[in-house]
């Protein structure tokens, strides 16, 4: 057998393989890529805070732009945010009335772009370079032209945050996050989903609630 027709089995055997198997990323559901990441502070006693409100829009944040939106799933959102609050005790009062808790609901819009150098691996010349060639210059690298290539990676996601209002840091002026939750993955911005992905960090959190 010559080493073309090796080769080309070796690549046929190669492309079969990669066939029958299967992208773990390409295979997994809506549900099953997203990610719930939720923060808390160890020291706050959640019992403690009686009432909340909530921000009237959704606050966009990243290098996309800043502002506001009140879509249709932007008011899902919130509307599941409180539902949820109110479920563990929370009582829902409007931002004049001295909540206990304030609580942001932000997209998070960044979009980067990212630059790759051609070739890839200096290994694609190992084989001639190895010695296969018989010209004496074994060991020899391969000279590529410089050239790159670029590629844009967007990202929106949901960031929530509970902000203490009841013990401000007067000391130094500040008020204290004592919550916050970060929503990954597909599907975040289908209406169909959003109970599921905001329930999710709730559930998640089992330290929550007002006796």
């Amino acid at each position: 057998m010559t080493f073309k027709t090796s080769f080309l089995a070796i690549l046929l055997g190669a492309s079969l393989l990669a066939a029958c198997n299967n992208d773990p990323l390409s295979d997994l559901s809506v549900e099953e890529s997203q990610v719930f990441i939720t923060n808390r502070n160890k020291t706050a006693d959640f019992n403690q805070y009686k009432t909340f409100s909530i921000v009237d829009s959704v606050i966009v944040l990243g290098n996309r732009g800043t502002g506001t939106s009140l879509s249709d799933v932007d008011m899902q959102v919130l509307n599941r945010v409180v539902a949820n609050m109110q479920q563990l005790g929370y009582r829902y009062v409007n931002p004049k009335d001295s909540p206990d808790l304030g609580i942001n609901v932000a997209q998070i819009r960044n979009s980067y772009l990212n630059v790759v150098s051609q070739p890839m691996s200096p290994y694609l010349g190992n084989y001639w370079g190895g010695g296969f060639y018989g010209g004496g210059l074994g060991g020899w690298g391969y000279g590529y032209p410089s050239y790159y290539t670029y590629y844009q990676v967007n990202e929106n996601y949901w960031y929530l945050e509970m902000v203490d209002f009841k013990n401000p840091d007067r000391a130094n002026q500040k008020l204290n996050v004592v919550w916050s939750a970060e929503i990954r993955g597909a599907g975040l911005f289908d209406v169909q989903q959003v109970s599921n992905v905001i329930d999710s960090v709730f559930k998640q959190s089992a330290y929550l609630g007002s006796n």
